[in-house]
């Protein structure tokens, strides 16, 4: 593999597929070797398959950009197959899922690398350089999207769940659910940080909506809030800096673990292990410490 591209293959050709399909061809370490579905798969002008397993066979790695159900058996079956594997965020509806996947992946070992390109934008960027997780007292998090405001409550914390690892990555890990309030379309919630500090989630969804993000952490000694790309510290607005594109930033982290120059992950397995326990506690309405 050190000698010739990394061949791959995207498995749902969304709009993240053909960005990562982008970030492919930018790279002359890779080349795409193969497509499985999606309505922008002929956009890559690579070799478009009829199915699943085809698409695994031509490939040494695979990128999993299908819709989110779907990912737990695409990434177990890529793995199964001796494939390093990228898959789309998030990786699995539950930590116990997830945790069996990362232990296949080791077993094999091969990659398994989980997408999360919110982690690498210059706001994230600019507050994880400044922001101290301990010295964290109070976070907002609150998140406004397009859907059907009758979809139920619960459903809302891992259509939500890059948020919450957002709130993780900046304020450090969460030991305790103090509140959950569920109704049609609206989830909110009071979390326990482990600098002692409090998150209230705010997570509503409703066809009349347009997709906003805000994030509001008061560490002590500033304010930082977020609204949607634009951040603020205490009333001055921020300068961020351009980087490149974010799947291409993505892409190279995945390949740097793939041929051997990196072993750590900018998404870290126990991690996305501790978010997904939060999102199950959030879903199941039950509060109380969390595990793990």
């Amino acid at each position: 593999m050190a000698d010739s591209p990394v061949r791959w293959a995207i498995v749902g050709v969304g709009i993240a597929g053909f960005a990562r399909s982008k970030a492919i061809a930018h790279d002359p370490r890779s080349v795409l070797a193969a497509v499985w579905r999606g309505r922008k798969a002929d956009e890559t002008g690579a070799p478009r398959v009829a199915r699943f397993e085809e698409a695994v066979q031509a490939a040494d790695a695979v990128a999993v950009c299908s819709p989110t159900p779907a990912h737990p058996e695409q990434v177990l079956a890529a793995l199964q197959a001796g494939r390093h594997v990228v898959c789309e965020f998030p990786l699995a509806p539950d930590a116990a899922t997830a945790a069996s996947l990362f232990a296949l992946a080791r077993a094999r070992q091969r990659v398994l690398h989980v997408e999360h390109i919110e982690l690498l934008t210059g706001t994230a960027s600019v507050l994880r350089a400044n922001v101290r997780p301990l010295l964290v007292r109070r976070v907002d998090v609150g998140f406004r999207g397009g859907g059907p405001e009758e979809a139920p409550g619960a459903e809302l914390a891992l259509r939500n769940v890059a948020r919450l690892h957002r709130l993780v990555d900046v304020a450090g890990p969460v030991v305790e659910v103090l509140e959950v309030h569920h109704a049609h379309g609206r989830l909110e919630a009071l979390l326990r940080l482990d600098s002692g500090g409090e998150a209230h989630l705010l997570f509503e969804q409703s066809p009349l909506f347009r997709r906003t993000t805000r994030l509001k952490v008061h560490d002590g000694e500033w304010t930082w809030r977020q609204e949607n790309q634009a951040l603020w510290r205490d009333r001055t607005q921020q300068t961020l800096v351009e980087s490149a594109p974010l799947f291409d930033q993505d892409h190279a982290a995945a390949m740097a673990r793939i041929l051997g120059d990196r072993r750590e992950d900018y998404v870290r397995e126990e991690t996305i292990l501790h978010v997904l326990r939060v999102v199950q506690a959030l879903r199941d309405g039950r509060t109380g410490p969390v595990s793990g």
